[in-house]
């Protein structure tokens, strides 16, 4: 063979090689999803202890923080790339001007978020007071303004402190609030340990807090379609499972050791308790809920004008302007 045949057959073999080298990577893909202690995210736990995205050919990573404002900071960073977190908090951020693309209304706070008063709170008399939130983004205020409205009170006439779930729970029990905004389980800590009363839930409001995924628009763009239906299909049979009564011993022990992690085991009573307080979407519910013009984007309306009416619009926008729908009306077909 002549030395220049013997050169364009190495260069070949080379690109081939190369070219082998540069898919393996691409299917070692590992996608990121950030997430926080919410038993309404536990499904991501489950789909991940039973092998739901593996099975389909994905490797994905569940990326567990107790402060859930780390959730939006690495969306933000591209250091994930999916994160769960409320809807209103995604509006926000793209109220901010930030470049965030949601993808999936997967549950809602259907009680699990709390307001919680001391003993001998009267409500007129927070006029001018502190009150204390995990979160002082359009999700939580809208909640919190909701019940303040009941009480003849606007947003502005309190002064918000926001701390992480857990900070916030000690210092409604050492007395330091008369009213915060928490959700369980430190919401159920600081009622237990504050001696405090529930006197609202986001199931006063049905449908107030709506949540799930969403990307840092330029990820959205670079990620294949077929692995967010994938990853949602994973996310939908997790909820199945989780609704059989038979897998329910299996799941305490999921939700203790991957939701809840670091944390001292919840007890069987809780844990009903948690779940009950969440309404988790079957595929139905979810084709409904994130359809053009269906009930997310009728949330997002509404909560644009509650930010319009409190000073708080900065971008004006449509819910069709930070909604991309596509991938998981495909995975919500075919039945429950």
């Amino acid at each position: 063979m002549k030395k220049g045949t013997c050169w364009l057959v190495g260069a070949v073999m080379l690109w081939a090689m190369s070219l082998v080298f540069l898919c393996s990577l691409a299917e070692a893909k590992t996608y990121k999803i950030a997430t926080t202690h919410w038993v309404g995210f536990s499904p991501l736990n489950v789909a991940d202890a039973k092998g739901f995205w593996k099975e389909q050919g994905l490797d994905v990573k569940i990326v567990n923080h107790v402060d859930v404002q780390l959730i939006a900071k690495q969306v933000e960073a591209k250091e994930v790339d999916i994160g769960m977190n409320m809807m209103g908090t995604w509006a926000g951020l793209y109220n901010e001007n930030k470049p965030i693309k949601i993808i999936a209304e997967t549950d809602w706070s259907s009680g699990g978020d709390k307001i919680i008063a001391k003993q001998d709170l009267v409500p007129s008399q927070l006029k001018g007071q502190a009150v204390g939130t995990y979160d002082t983004g359009p999700a939580v205020t809208f909640f919190l303004n909701k019940y303040l409205a009941g009480a003849g009170l606007k947003l502005g006439d309190v002064k918000l402190a926001e701390f992480d779930p857990e900070g916030l729970a000690d210092n409604f029990i050492s007395g330091r609030f008369k009213l915060i905004v928490n959700f369980d389980p430190q919401a159920l800590r600081a009622e237990k340990g504050g001696k405090g009363k529930v006197v609202a839930t986001s199931a006063s409001y049905p449908g107030c807090i709506p949540e799930g995924m969403a990307m840092h628009a330029e990820l959205l763009g670079a990620t294949p379609k077929e692995d967010l239906v994938k990853i949602l299909r994973g996310w939908f049979k997790a909820v199945a499972w989780i609704q059989d009564p038979a897998n329910w011993k299996e799941y305490v022990q999921i939700a203790n050791s991957r939701t809840f992690e670091g944390e001292a085991p919840y007890s069987e009573d809780d844990l009903k308790g948690m779940m009950a307080a969440v309404k988790l979407h079957t595929r139905k519910d979810a084709a409904e809920r994130n359809k053009a013009e269906g009930g997310l984007f009728n949330y997002l309306k509404e909560l644009k004008a509650f930010l319009s009416e409190n000073g708080m619009l900065k971008k004006e926008f449509a819910p069709g302007d930070l909604v991309d729908n596509g991938a998981v009306l495909e995975a919500a077909q075919g039945g429950e």
